[in-house]
């Protein structure tokens, strides 16, 4: 083989081998050292064949008679293609962008007589209505094999998971999401025994001033905030379809750093119920421990 076919067969090598690793510099919009450590452990990487321009992606919309959020036209500039692959290539574990699913074949393959008792009311592909508020939603991605991920007007980013029917406001932004996702997966390793504790009270701020928490700013917006010490995170979410009120998540090393926090919790909140998730690593011993305290808590 002479030197030139040599450089080229190389170089050709090198492009299809770089579509599987992660390519940091490939997003435009901002991410911290955080998320760009848990792209590249987790092989999270930007498809450049799924993804397009502004003039393409319009076209796309008007094809499929969606409105043009300019937030998805955001989303496509900034992350789309990003791309976790799973077990098949029409179902990545986690995948943004709306040229993206209509690459793999997601539109031909819509729901469109969705129950209309739904959390999400299906209507024409990628569209959707929140059914608890009647809000437009468009479809831009996929978290988790059982999870799609949908944006509001505003942008703000909705996980809905259809075999139980359930769906959880994430973020104000898509970058939030993905700094979100990033964090509670650095929490996880952190904190070996993770079983989180959920209260229903609007009391996330005040622990966190209590305790001298710092904020975790990028992964925080209008919608959801995050404060973490050596010991402790702490979350504010939004609330789910059941109540109005924000939750409070505690996450804890050990069972010792959850007890302050939540004798806070329940001194401002006094009849907020508790949840533990008895099933992840220390949920046992957390629900005990907040029983020993009069704390009311349920699994």
């Amino acid at each position: 083989m002479v030197p030139h076919q040599q450089g080229v067969e190389a170089s050709l090598l090198e492009r299809f081998m770089s579509q599987d690793r992660p390519s940091l510099d490939a997003f435009g919009g901002r991410l911290s050292e955080r998320v760009r450590a848990f792209f590249s452990r987790e092989r999270v990487f930007r498809d450049a064949s799924r993804t397009c321009d502004f003039e393409r992606l319009a076209a796309e919309l008007e094809r499929l008679g969606a409105p043009w959020f300019d937030k998805v036209f955001e989303l496509e500039e900034d992350f789309g293609g990003l791309v976790r692959r799973g077990s098949h290539p029409r179902n990545p574990s986690l995948a943004l962008g709306l040229f993206q699913l209509i690459c793999i074949g997601l539109g031909s393959s819509a729901d469109e007589d969705a129950d209309d008792d739904s959390a999400i009311v299906s209507s024409s592909w990628p569209m959707g209505r929140l059914a608890s508020t009647s809000e437009s939603l468009v479809h831009v991605g996929l978290y988790t094999p059982e999870g799609d991920l949908y944006m509001s007007e505003a942008g703000w980013m909705f996980w809905y998971i259809p075999m139980l029917d359930r769906v959880e406001l994430l973020s104000g932004s898509a970058s939030t999401f993905l700094e979100r996702i990033a964090l509670e997966d650095h929490v996880r390793h952190e904190m070996r025994e993770y079983a989180a504790t959920f209260f229903t009270a609007d009391a996330g701020p005040a622990v966190a001033e209590a305790l001298g928490l710092p904020s975790v700013e990028e992964a925080s917006d209008a919608v959801v905030s995050h404060w973490m010490g050596p010991s402790l995170f702490v979350s504010r979410l939004p609330p789910t379809a059941a109540s109005d009120v924000r939750r409070t998540r505690l996450i804890s090393r050990a069972v010792k750093d959850l007890l302050p926090a939540a004798r806070l919790v329940a001194e401002r909140a006094p009849d907020a119920s508790a949840t533990v998730e008895t099933h992840l690593p220390g949920g046992r011993e957390r629900f005990d421990a907040l029983r020993r305290e009069g704390i009311l808590v349920s699994e």
